[in-house]
């Protein structure tokens, strides 16, 4: 089968693309409670940019056990359908889809140029679930997901694969996120790093990662394949 040659671009879905108001976190506190009678399990632990296999892996270790694969798929089911729930429930300033999310991806998918994957720590259907829900998901036809791995650094040899399983032969790799370790991730492949603040972290905390470019919005990149183009131009 022939490729289709062009730059891959990678999104991150949370703080990224997407604002929940926290309601990852909930249903999964709400999973660990309903499954182990814990409370509040997630207090205390960085979730922003970690997989959810890696989170699920430290509080497990907190309790002084191991995270088996038989605890695993009881726990990601009650969690997805207490996410469900905490995504037909939310509201507020910190829910919704965030700042020139909608037009970079019309831009970028009218580009023959370019193609767009996910690179994410959420469960593949966490994924599905909080992008469904704000009409994203069609946007995207493969990605790399949380679900096997704890190191996110994983997730982008996954990407690359499944883009060439789908025809397409990346010229270069630019991952979109709001989180250093997406930024680490990137360059741990020589891939290009876009950072943007609309997440946890700060414009200079973000540029302290050394990031190509740190934009507050993806507005900022606006026309956003002229953009990432010189990007990949000058990393090359």
């Amino acid at each position: 089968m022939m490729r289709k040659p062009s730059v891959l671009v990678l999104f991150d879905i949370d703080g990224t693309l997407v604002r929940t108001a926290g309601a990852g976190v909930r249903g999964m506190n709400d999973a660990f409670e309903r499954l182990h009678g814990r409370s509040d399990a997630l207090r205390g632990i960085a979730v922003a940019g970690r997989t959810d296999r890696a989170i699920l892996t430290e509080v497990f270790s907190r309790w002084d056990e191991a995270l088996t694969e038989t605890a695993v798929a009881p726990l990601r089911d009650a969690y997805l359908a207490a996410l469900e729930r905490e995504l037909r429930e939310g509201g507020g300033p910190a829910f919704g889809v965030l700042p020139g999310v909608h037009d970079a991806l019309d831009a970028l998918d009218a580009d023959p140029g370019f193609s767009l994957g996910l690179l994410t720590g959420n469960f593949e259907r966490g994924a599905e679930i909080k992008l469904e829900h704000f009409d994203l998901w069609r946007r995207f036809r493969f990605g790399a997901y949380g679900d096997r791995h704890t190191d996110r650094r994983a997730l982008v040899p996954v990407a690359v694969d499944r883009a060439r399983a789908d025809g397409i032969e990346p010229t270069h790799v630019v991952v979109i996120g709001d989180t250093p370790l997406d930024v680490d991730c990137a360059h741990a492949h020589g891939a290009t790093a876009v950072a943007v603040a609309t997440g946890d972290y700060s414009r200079e905390e973000l540029a302290a990662t050394g990031a190509e470019i740190v934009v507050d919005t993806l507005e900022a990149l606006h026309p956003i394949p002229a953009a990432l183009a010189a990007l990949c131009a000058a990393s090359r």
